[in-house]
């Protein structure tokens, strides 16, 4: 496993938040549409089906280092496979799923601001993940989330913070354009 440089790092911001201004743009615009005509406007999740596949191209457009996947595999790093997710919180992945040590970019997000629209809350990397890292497999569930503790030295925090930053400047708040206190 290479570690990430810091090129790829800010690829990586920079592809996360183009594709959310977009599609906080999108939801801003169709909402009122939606609600003029008497439906509930889709929700974020709904909306952004394709977002993780728009971050996937950004990716390989600013990181000259990650290529297309194959297969199931979403990217390529050299002969590591990456997967991109994005969740409202957390990582989830699905129950029947075969972890065997890819990586995966991680965006959470929540909903903010007015007019409302979904914002980026936090990106992480989880480096080859495990079985181990997740849940365990439930009769009664098909998704199973990422358990933070166990997994916890295989995260590399990307925003608002990364790892060697969360101690030192947790009285700050971390935007795109860079640290402002609080």
């Amino acid at each position: 496993m290479t570690p990430l440089s810091d090129d790829e790092r800010r690829g990586i911001l920079t592809s996360v938040d183009s594709a959310f201004r977009r599609l906080g743009n999108l939801y801003v615009a169709v909402r009122p549409e939606y609600q003029r005509f008497g439906f509930h406007p889709p929700s974020t999740g709904v909306m952004a089906r394709d977002l993780s596949e728009q971050i996937e191209q950004a990716i390989v457009q600013h990181c000259a280092t990650f290529t297309k996947g194959v297969g199931h595999c979403d990217l390529a790093r050299g002969t590591e496979a990456w997967e991109v997710k994005i969740c409202r919180s957390g990582l989830t992945i699905n129950q029947s799923k075969a972890v065997g040590g890819e990586n995966y970019i991680v965006t959470n997000y929540r909903l903010s601001g007015a007019p409302l629209r979904p914002q980026v809350d936090r990106v992480f990397v989880l480096w080859r993940a495990t079985d181990a890292c997740f849940s365990p497999r439930r009769a009664n569930s098909n998704a199973r989330g990422l358990h933070f503790e166990r997994a916890r030295d295989q995260i590399e925090w990307l925003y608002p913070f990364t790892n060697s930053q969360l101690s030192s400047r947790a009285h700050e708040v971390f935007t795109l354009d860079g640290f402002t206190r609080t």
